[in-house]
């Protein structure tokens, strides 16, 4: 690549990775820090590259973080290949799904890890100095990196207490049986549903020739972990429910016999189930990150995240704040999937955060997660007209948590990341479809009410 965006010499190794995200429009800094696993040990840059796309041998087979060895993996010909187009500012074609979201909201996770890094070395002067000699060829040899990944993003398995809309067999055991059952059944032999049928018989294969169960619990897995132990700064875990998966705890336990116990861990749970040996392991690590997935309050997101009670939700919820609000390294942040049943409730889950926030004296970050598949469960499978005629009510609703406030706010860039995909989402008859039919499938399926709770939106 002769056209190398060499970072100036005068740039301290400390600003480096300032540089190359406010002068490099394509720029993402996690290949240099991470990698994440797919619920079946294959791996990519991070949660957010397409799901059929994965760091890969010289012969195109992916590599699995418990059966191949790490170094082969973070220097392999496919992480050199993006690193180097990254620093040149060109686009990596696995990232388009962040380039894509971009042009309809302004922001994306690539845009989020990078503010992440940069906050994150702001308090740690090692962490600076690392990144900017790692983004600066001349102190890389043969293009390869000496220290491992600092930051790990697992899917250990497809574990899972509930069956959400939005979800599929991969990361979910429920949604795998009960898939399997209606395609076993003959419940869905109509015309209408033989898209949704080809689409969850290709997911019932998928699970059935991949191991999601077993190779995050192999020998070569806990090497891995056990080399990047000691120098690990970030751990992100999920899965499937995370606090329902076994070998988190052995992750912990491996950590802190490596004396880390200033690794950030971050987990996402549903809320659903309480598991105080979970906690009881987090509670010995200074910095966790406690990322509540909520998707809707009471009947909506009982639908939305079915089976789950949403009692006991908020439960869990008001224990997670009030046990980080007596820890000074522990945050809590919440994540809305934002798509087509659930973009008129969000004020709810406001409210509930809003007032456990000042009860407990305790910040909570609130943030969408626009939904790009299924594609019938988005925001383009529901009418322009409906979707904009929402956004006057909106813009007042907003405006009642704008006021600055140290501990719930929705500031103007979440509020904008919020708005904009409701409104430039571009309308798919064909998903507007496939979303009347899946609902009322799901509906007679489940025995839900579904075509009531979301009528304005099914028009």
């Amino acid at each position: 690549m002769s056209n190398f965006i060499k970072i100036p010499s005068q740039v301290p190794a400390t600003q480096k990775i300032e540089w190359a995200v406010n002068t490099l429009s394509k720029f993402c800094v996690l290949p240099w820090l991470n990698l994440n696993t797919n619920p079946d040990g294959k791996i990519k840059l991070c949660c957010s590259i397409n799901l059929d796309t994965f760091v890969s041998d010289v012969n195109a087979v992916p590599y699995n973080l418990g059966r191949h060895d790490i170094e082969d993996i973070w220097n392999s010909i496919y992480m050199r290949y993006v690193r180097e187009r990254t620093r040149h500012d060109i686009p990596v074609s696995d990232c388009s799904g962040c380039y894509n979201i971009e042009k309809l909201s302004g922001h994306s996770p690539r845009k989020g890890q990078n503010d992440m890094w940069i906050f994150k070395k702001s308090t740690d002067d090692a962490l600076a100095t690392d990144i900017g000699l790692s983004l600066d060829r001349q102190y890389i040899a043969d293009q390869t990196l000496t220290r491992l990944p600092i930051s790990l993003e697992l899917r250990l398995g497809n574990q899972c207490n509930l069956q959400c809309c939005s979800c599929w067999a991969m990361s979910s055991s429920l949604i795998h049986a009960e898939r399997t059952n209606y395609l076993s059944n003959e419940s869905m032999t109509t015309p209408k549903l033989i898209w949704l049928k080809s689409k969850w018989e290709a997911e019932r294969k998928q699970v059935e020739q991949t191991d999601v169960s077993e190779w995050f619990e192999t020998d070569m897995f806990y090497s891995n972990f056990k080399k990047m132990a000691p120098t690990l700064r970030r751990l992100y875990t999920t899965g499937g429910e995370p606090t329902l998966i076994k070998s988190n705890y052995k992750m912990f336990e491996m950590l802190l016999a490596a004396n880390n116990i200033t690794c950030g861990i971050e987990f996402t749970s549903n809320m659903t189930a309480w598991n105080p040996s979970f906690y009881q392991n987090l509670e010995k690590f200074k910095n966790v990150e406690i990322q509540m997935s909520i998707d809707g309050i009471d009947k909506i997101g009982e639908y939305i995240r079915y089976p789950s009670n949403f009692e006991k939700v908020k439960e869990n919820v008001t224990r997670a704040v009030e046990l980080a609000s007596v820890r000074p390294g522990w945050k809590i942040k919440c994540y809305t999937v934002l798509q087509a049943l659930n973009f008129k409730h969000i004020e709810p889950i406001w409210e509930l955060l809003n007032g456990l926030a000042r009860k407990y004296d305790q910040h909570i970050d609130w943030w969408p997660i626009t939904l790009s598949a299924p594609e019938f469960l988005s925001l383009a499978a529901v009418k322009k007209d409906i979707r904009m005629a929402y956004i006057d009510e909106l813009s007042v609703i907003g405006e009642k948590y704008r006021p600055y406030s140290e501990l719930f706010t929705i500031n103007i860039d979440t509020f904008s990341a919020y708005k904009d995909s409701i409104v430039n989402a571009t309308f798919n008859p064909l998903y507007h479809e496939q979303l009347l039919s899946y609902m009322e499938f799901n509906d007679a399926q489940r025995s839900l009410p579904g075509a009531e709770l979301f009528k304005d939106v099914l028009q």
